[in-house]
């Protein structure tokens, strides 16, 4: 997973936990993150983990359904 920005943390007390300089990134494009891989991107494809490569990469699922065995009722 990308780091999109730091969080420095500071404890005043045992009680309250306040964060600082947090500036979250709003609106982030999945070509920002570090861990995809989505060049040559086509309509209908899913994004796809794999494990060879580390990233999450754009993949066209294809699949042929044999039989449905729906039990016996």
């Amino acid at each position: 997973m990308a780091i999109i920005g730091r969080v420095k943390i500071g404890q005043t007390n045992r009680t309250t936990v306040v964060a600082s300089n947090f500036n979250p990134k709003p609106n982030v494009a999945l070509t920002e993150l570090s861990d995809t891989s989505l060049t040559g991107v086509s309509n209908g494809q899913v994004i796809q983990y794999n494990s060879a490569t580390g990233k999450f990469e754009a993949n066209t699922v294809t699949a042929t359904v044999v039989s449905v065995n729906g039990g016996s009722f």
